[in-house]
């Protein structure tokens, strides 16, 4: 059997009572205090005690103060190691003794201990605004309801609402615990003061805990934003990707415009984004012309992290595009296959009278699995007959 056992330390970093409590408790057990690791407190087996558990706050370097560690000896109490970077654990077999018979004395250790931990709280909302910030696009409040209600899994795929909800989620139990731990801090040492037993408090050193098990893929997903490990394009020759010159020819002339002529497939995905391709591709127009009157293409692809999520978006795709379409076209190699085209048409401005001419053209969404792939097309060619290098596309992937 293992000496060394970790627990989750359900009591609040600083209610000094109820962490002496607890520990006292663990001793009770056969389990003596040896450190700390983050929300985890490390004990070794040993002989089931009942002592009393006093903690001291560091006031200085967090390293063994050998002259206090004298003072306790002399006085009955065993030096077991320090708690958090925050506390000297020390222990006695007498449950009558006192740590300190000066009260002065332990009133501005606390005093310096609580401004301490101030500071600290100003560095947790730095981190708060820090993390928030980089997912606000995320945020609910930022984005309209019709597409957070009729199209959820394209407004999670295309802003970071997932990360901004988790981050949310996990700050909010840190931070309440890290206020109702500065509270119960502010009644301990009033206590002190006027020489009275601290109440006893409910045990919340679990929201921590949980709040930042919750943060854990946020940060790791912020790690891969800022570190540019989301983004891995590649180039378009040898991808596979159909081009605009597969569907309307080799003799297409292709814009020079790097922007409307991409030359390489963009790729992304974090742990809480999914992975996703995009390419797009215009013909050749002039300076005076606008790029939407010439023939284009744009290919999106998502791959989910699981089917459902795929079977979802290709129910928003249906219900948002292909409604009135009577073009349903299934390929046995994929789970899904919808297809919709339109005749081009002309409109006339009430304000100007001008004329403008709109390109016929198509879209098509295929699903295999949980990746899912949709293709909008201008162009004068019909879309549906390269359907089967789309599916081929998208199997390859």
């Amino acid at each position: 059997m293992s000496k060394t056992v970790i627990r989750v330390t359900p009591v609040a970093g600083f209610d000094i009572p109820e962490l002496e409590r607890w520990l006292a408790a663990m001793s009770k057990k056969g389990l003596r205090f040896s450190m700390t690791a983050g929300l985890l407190t490390v004990f070794e087996r040993a002989e089931r005690r009942t002592v009393q558990i006093h903690l001291e706050p560091i006031r200085g370097a967090v390293e063994d103060d050998p002259e206090l560690n004298a003072l306790y000896d002399d006085a009955g109490w065993k030096y077991w190691g320090i708690f958090r970077g925050s506390f000297y654990v020390f222990a006695s077999d007498d449950l009558t003794a006192r740590a300190h018979t000066d009260v002065e004395t332990h009133e501005y250790a606390l005093k310096r201990f609580f401004r301490g931990k101030v500071i600290g709280g100003a560095l947790l909302a730095l981190a708060n605004a820090l993390l928030l910030g980089l997912y606000q696009r995320g945020a609910p409040w930022k984005i309209d309801w019709t597409w957070l209600r009729y199209f959820p899994v394209e407004t999670f795929s295309n802003k970071p609402v997932l990360p901004f909800l988790l981050a949310a989620l996990g700050l909010l139990l840190i931070d309440l615990s890290y206020l109702l731990g500065l509270c119960r801090l502010l009644r301990y040492r009033k206590a002190i003061r006027n020489g009275t037993v601290p109440n006893r408090h409910r045990k919340v050193g679990w929201l921590s805990a949980i709040g930042s098990v919750i943060l854990i893929p946020v940060l790791i997903n912020s790690v891969q934003l800022l570190s540019g490990a989301n983004y891995r394009p590649y180039d378009l020759v040898g991808s596979g990707f159909v081009t605009l010159a597969d569907i309307e020819g080799s003799d297409l002339r292709l814009s020079h415009d790097a922007f409307y002529n991409m030359d390489y497939i963009a790729h992304e995905g974090t742990l809480l984004d999914a992975e996703s391709w995009y390419f797009q591709q215009y013909a050749a127009f002039g300076v005076d012309d606008s790029p939407n009157d010439v023939p284009r293409l744009e290919i999106t692809v998502t791959r989910y992290p699981w089917n459902a999520l795929a079977e979802m978006r290709m129910a928003e795709l249906g219900r948002q595009k292909f409604d009135n379409s009577g073009d349903d076209q299934r390929f046995d190699v994929l789970d899904e296959c919808l297809y919709a085209k339109w005749e081009g048409w002309t409109h006339t401005s009430e304000m100007t009278g001008e004329t403008r001419a709109f390109l016929p053209g198509g879209i098509l969404a295929l699903r295999q699995g949980n990746t899912v792939l949709f293709v909008n097309y201008y162009g004068e060619q019909d879309l549906s007959e390269h359907m089967e290098q789309f599916a081929r596309m998208l199997i390859n992937l």
